[in-house]
């Protein structure tokens, strides 16, 4: 059994003063910080009480944390270090004469009091940088403020925003006063802000201010015009490893789909669990493509069909179809554009000349951001064709490449490519066993690529130039 100790004080850096609250509770902690951060994230009550909440299903497990000495009815704006294992949050969210900003640790049940932060409405908005340096919020005027976390002292960077459009969107933050705010991997801020009546989601791209800042620069996700579901406001967001978003009212626990669509996932089982979250989760791709299926086929003509359907596409630019002989070292065989949908969404490609042996294939994702997610990986055995030729890639820009059995044949292979017309617009004397055409010179269009083998086999195939 743990006993309670004596409280004392230290001073904190750069701080006027701090007072130092150590409780050890006379239970073991009820849940492993960050144990399971794929179907975990954690809610902080209005009483200060900080609760691991079970995604799947809004289960509230018991408070990990003791009371706060003196007691808590706002605390708010909880964010998470995962690199010193710390809870940073305000014990009191109200104004500045008013306002408490603490830390709780959870191996020694330690709670800090840090320095005060220079805004003066409630705050509501908070999280910690991915890195654990940093500790962002944003109070009712839409103040975004920055606290380095080692130095223990505040920075205001400002409070007018500006988004893609040119627009002025600072009211959006002092008039929807609720809502939460969470870190990606990449650096990026999350913000969601709420009223009971209507809630928008924007993001800061990294690299993050950490300083005064005349004009913050903003990207509206969903608009903040939206209705909020049953006239409650939005207080949390929190990621989990997978980059999916979690979005809570005090009382019930939502899902952010990738098309910006809200999932109702529970009631929680505690009720006010959901006046604030965060997560131990600082993902490096949120709200990818959901991929629902692929699959690689082997045609009876030799091709591999490839085909593969994704869910909740938003921000899709398009798709590459790659194909490895040795699972590491990978080759872009065709490329695929965004097909718009708010559904599921069904895509096909085939590799007319997959390599004798075995070729794993896979399927690039890529954001119109620049981000790119992963299919699973498949794989196809081709039997060794005595007599096979392989040209790739295609669809091509600038040169193919033909690989054939030439050295079993002890002499040179010649390829020719027609256009579609029948003309001849290249002929190539290839030499050994693969060798490169460089056709950047040629027009966009179909051709067909023609292989004359010295035992009088030929083999045809279409090539697409782009």
């Amino acid at each position: 059994m743990k006993t309670i100790r004596t409280l004392f004080s230290q001073p904190a850096a750069k701080a006027a003063a701090a007072l130092l609250v150590s409780i050890l509770s006379l239970q073991q902690l009820d849940a492993q910080v960050c144990s399971a951060p794929l179907t975990t994230i954690y809610g902080l009550s209005n009483s200060g009480n900080i609760l691991p909440i079970t995604v799947s299903n809004a289960t509230v497990a018991a408070a990990m944390n003791p009371a706060y000495p003196g007691g808590s009815s706002s605390a708010n704006a909880i964010g998470y270090n995962a690199t010193n294992e710390t809870f940073y949050f305000f014990e009191n969210g109200g104004s500045s004469a008013t306002q408490k900003f603490v830390s709780f640790t959870p191996a020694t049940n330690t709670y800090t009091v840090l320095a005060n932060s220079p805004i003066t409405a409630g705050v509501n908005r908070g999280c910690v940088s991915f890195n654990g340096m940093a500790y962002y919020c944003l109070d009712g005027n839409g103040n975004l403020c920055y606290y380095d976390i080692p130095t223990n002292t505040w920075t205001l960077i400002g409070s007018v925003y500006t988004d893609q459009f040119n627009n002025n969107t600072s009211s959006n933050f002092s008039s929807l006063t609720s809502g939460d705010m969470a870190i990606d991997g990449l650096g990026n801020m999350w913000i969601v802000a709420s009223s009971s009546a209507h809630w928008g989601l924007f993001r800061i791209n990294a690299p993050l201010p950490t300083s005064v800042t005349a004009n913050i620069s903003v990207t509206q996700l969903i608009a903040p015009t939206t209705t909020t579901p049953g006239g409650i406001v939005f207080a949390g967001i929190a990621f989990n490893t997978t980059g999916q978003i979690y979005m809570s009212t005090p009382n019930d626990l939502y899902l952010l789909q990738n098309n910006y669509t809200l999932s109702h996932l529970g009631t929680f089982s505690v009720a006010g669990s959901g006046a604030d979250l965060t997560s131990c989760s600082y993902p490096i791709g949120v709200l990818p493509v959901s991929w629902t299926g692929f699959s690689a086929v082997l045609e009876n003509n030799g091709s591999v069909l490839l085909n593969w359907s994704v869910d909740q596409q938003v921000n899709n630019q398009g798709y590459a179809v790659e194909r490895s002989r040795d699972g590491s070292n990978w080759e872009n065989i065709a490329s695929l554009d965004n097909q718009p949908s708010e559904g599921q969404v069904s895509y096909q490609a085939t590799d007319a000349n997959p390599a004798a042996g075995i070729n794993y294939y896979r399927i690039r994702q890529k954001d119109l951001d620049g981000q790119s997610s992963f299919s699973t990986i498949q794989s196809i055995e081709i039997a060794g064709r005595a007599k096979s030729v392989q040209i790739w890639p295609n669809p091509a820009r600038t040169h193919i490449q033909i690989q054939t059995q030439a050295l079993a044949y002890g002499e040179n292979i010649r390829a020719q490519i027609f256009s579609q017309s029948g003309q001849p617009v290249s002929v190539t004397q290839l030499q050994g066993s693969s060798s490169t055409i460089d056709i950047s010179s040629l027009p966009v269009g179909n051709y067909v690529v023609h292989v004359s083998l010295p035992n009088g086999e030929t083999v045809n195939q279409k090539l697409v130039k782009l």
